[in-house]
């Protein structure tokens, strides 16, 4: 039987840190990295952030071959853990079971795609990986108008891109307001006022895709339709949690993991977006570099702990720029503890991403005096000084 000291399973932004953080520790130990895809591991937030019109052309991996040879680290492309005996301490990848000395969970998430009517039908992409993308590119070859489900950043940046080719876009977003979780109603409101690309409609609850042999139309839950040649479903993710639940781990809507990433099972760690920790799974760049890092230090014997990421909120298309983090302020109503500051308007004075826009936004929230959460609309220069007094001195950009 094969043995190694570390199995990885999984090979996006938090598999990858893990690796890295237990080569720093231990220059000895095989570490067996499971990609899955078949690609070298790349930048995934990037898939929405390059020229769609190029994307074949682009690559965005996380380091080089090179790299992986000179980490000693072997890359089991196109490979996945397809079973996991955390009492025998084995694996089992591509037919071949493996004994581990520690075994880290980087299984990441998949794109949820909700139960309406008409979801099997073809001409519904997702964004997750280049094969979407290219999917994607292709129908936008072929079509000239999209429905994107979904208003979050990903949903967003891609109707922006897709705006670039001449495709007419609309945005349906199933809450009140865009990105709730991360925005006051009044910065998304005003966020949603300087868009002017494409539709958006809120409050847009999806009752049926519609068509024969291909979707031709959205329909809502009101009885409005909206005509397209393809829709984009961008509804966020799902934790990637079979694996580890096949294997008697703890799982909730994700694996259970402690600060230091461990899971229930002994030398069995998780981390990214597959993990949680006290209850919270955020499913960001961020949060899988980090909590990598701490899976792949405390695997190979060192001590680290994970006490939370940067969960700044960044959209910095070609046409308008946003930036927010912490408490801006939800639950401020009747609270004296709570000052808020709000700035905008035009000046000559000021960097925007579309000068043509000419219109900046800010927003400050104090407590007690502190600077507890920030927004910015057109201008992001002010962004990482406004991290670092939110987060702390060494804040990472």
């Amino acid at each position: 039987m094969r043995k190694a000291a570390y199995v990885i399973a999984g090979a996006g932004v938090a598999g990858v840190s893990a690796a890295a953080a237990i080569r720093e520790l231990d220059r000895e130990g095989e570490i067996l990295l499971a990609d899955g895809e078949g690609d070298l591991p790349y930048a995934r937030p990037m898939l929405t952030k390059r020229p769609l019109a190029s994307f074949d052309r682009c690559d965005i991996p996380l380091h080089d071959e090179g790299w992986y040879r000179e980490q000693r680290i072997t890359l089991l492309r196109g490979a996945r853990v397809e079973g996991l005996d955390a009492a025998a301490k084995t694996v089992r990848v591509g037919g071949e079971t493996i004994e581990y000395g520690r075994c880290i969970l980087a299984t990441g998430a998949s794109n949820f795609v909700p139960p309406f009517a008409g979801k099997d039908l073809p001409g519904l992409c997702t964004i997750r990986t280049k094969d979407d993308i290219r999917l994607i590119k292709a129908a936008a070859l072929l079509g000239r108008r999209c429905v994107i489900i979904g208003g979050g950043v990903i949903g967003l940046e891609c109707a922006f891109e897709l705006c670039r080719y001449g495709l007419e876009v609309t945005v349906l977003e199933a809450m009140p307001y865009l990105m709730p979780r991360q925005l006051d109603e009044e910065t998304s409101r005003a966020f949603q006022s300087q868009v002017r690309d494409f539709a958006i409609h809120t409050d847009a609850k999806i009752e049926a895709l519609e068509g024969t042999e291909a979707v031709s139309a959205v329909r809502l839950a009101d009885g409005r339709r909206f005509p397209c040649d393809f829709v984009v479903v961008a509804c966020g993710v799902r934790a990637n949690v079979s694996l580890a639940r096949e294997a008697g781990i703890a799982v909730e809507r994700a694996i259970v993991v402690n600060e230091r990433m461990e899971t229930s099972a002994p030398a069995v760690f998780a981390c990214g977006d597959c993990a949680q920790y006290q209850g919270v799974n955020a499913a960001l760049w961020s949060q899988g570099m980090e909590q990598g890092r701490v899976a792949g230090i405390n695997a190979a014997g060192g001590s680290a702990a994970y006490t939370g990421c940067d969960m700044s909120l960044v959209l910095n298309s070609r046409r308008i720029a946003l930036f927010a983090l912490g408490d801006l302020g939800q639950n401020a109503a009747g609270d004296d503890s709570y000052s808020i500051e709000v700035s905008r308007g035009a000046g000559k004075d000021r960097l925007y991403v579309n000068p043509r826009s000419g219109s900046f936004y800010e927003k400050k929230v104090y407590r007690d005096g502190k600077l507890v959460g920030a927004a910015l609309i057109g201008n992001l220069a002010a962004m990482y000084g406004l991290k670092e007094e939110i987060l702390g001195k060494g804040a990472k950009g």
